[in-house]
């Protein structure tokens, strides 16, 4: 054995499985989480928890918080010292206690909110500061990625997305989504030479009023405006004729991701460094007539 050490033998008949976290009843045995609750229920244990305070369903909820409405359970019990009443750690200081008037349980609340409301101010000034400090170090476009990185660290973990996409697979943007359905202006440029150096503008890292997603390398664009209109409960209509549709562009320089070719996969515009994982892209409407009426090789940018 690798950490002979460790655990300890559960002492129920017949079963003698080491446990990493096992449970002590308070006659003194040892048991693993499963046998615990048999050897509670058999009634020969005087010390064991009684049969009505065991759930059979979760078994790792034994002792349920007497606070009204509450269905938490903890395994160890804590009995409130005023009216020897278990409750969860959330309801531990309940204004149901005859024992505690209320100037008490105000400062006993205002005990557990101080920490909090630091750490929260604490918290907006620090991300206040790396965005201006991600500001200032944005002159050039190859300080765009190093940003970019920057920016995918922040999002990772707030993003949501299909559980179903693996670890592998996952890449990460922040979205600003459309706040109504009209359909936006957008600037249609056939010249490459037309198009806005991208040294000209600065990405924007203030991550307020976007949502952090993730999508999977291996989808489609169209896949992708899908997937991240399910995650950010925006209406789609993509896959109906209508008078707008949804594309996206990158926040960068109000560029349009491939307008026509809704089959490229996101793997091919992350190699090309047409996206940047971690970049901030906007989701808008546009006319679809706009869409009907320009070539293959015309580019879009928002106005």
């Amino acid at each position: 054995m690798e950490f002979p050490t460790l655990g300890e033998h559960c002492q129920y008949q017949d079963c003698n499985q080491i446990d990493f976290l096992p449970i002590q009843c308070k006659c003194g045995q040892v048991f693993c989480r499963q046998h615990y609750n048999e050897h509670s229920l058999s009634g020969e244990c005087k010390l064991a928890p009684e049969p009505k305070e065991v759930n059979l369903k979760h078994d790792d909820q034994i002792f349920r918080c007497s606070e009204k409405g509450c269905k938490k359970g903890d395994l160890p019990q804590m009995l409130c010292s005023k009216c020897n009443k278990h409750y969860c750690v959330e309801h531990r200081f309940h204004p149901s206690c005859p024992e505690i008037d209320d100037e008490t349980m105000a400062a006993k609340i205002e005990q557990f909110e101080v920490p909090r409301r630091m750490y929260k101010e604490a918290n907006k000034h620090l991300q206040e500061k790396i965005t201006e400090n991600i500001r200032k170090a944005l002159q050039s476009s190859k300080k765009v990625q190093t940003a970019s990185k920057v920016h995918l660290m922040r999002i990772k973990s707030k993003a949501v997305g299909p559980k179903q996409v693996t670890p592998v697979h996952r890449v990460f943007f922040s979205i600003k989504k459309p706040v109504d359905m009209k359909p936006k202006p957008v600037k249609i440029v056939k010249e490459e030479d037309c198009i806005t150096n991208i040294e000209t503008v600065t990405l924007d890292p203030d991550l307020k009023d976007t949502v952090a997603v993730f999508i999977s390398s291996q989808w489609t664009l169209g896949r992708a405006i899908d997937g991240i209109c399910d995650s950010c409960n925006i209406k789609n209509d993509n896959n109906k004729v209508g008078p707008v549709k949804l594309r996206l562009f990158r926040q960068l320089d109000n560029y349009c991701i491939s307008p026509l070719k809704m089959d490229v996969e996101i793997a091919e515009l992350l190699k090309t460094e047409v996206l940047l994982e971690g970049d901030k892209l906007v989701m808008e409407y546009i006319d679809s007539n706009i869409l009907n009426d320009i070539d293959e090789n015309a580019q879009l940018f928002l106005i």
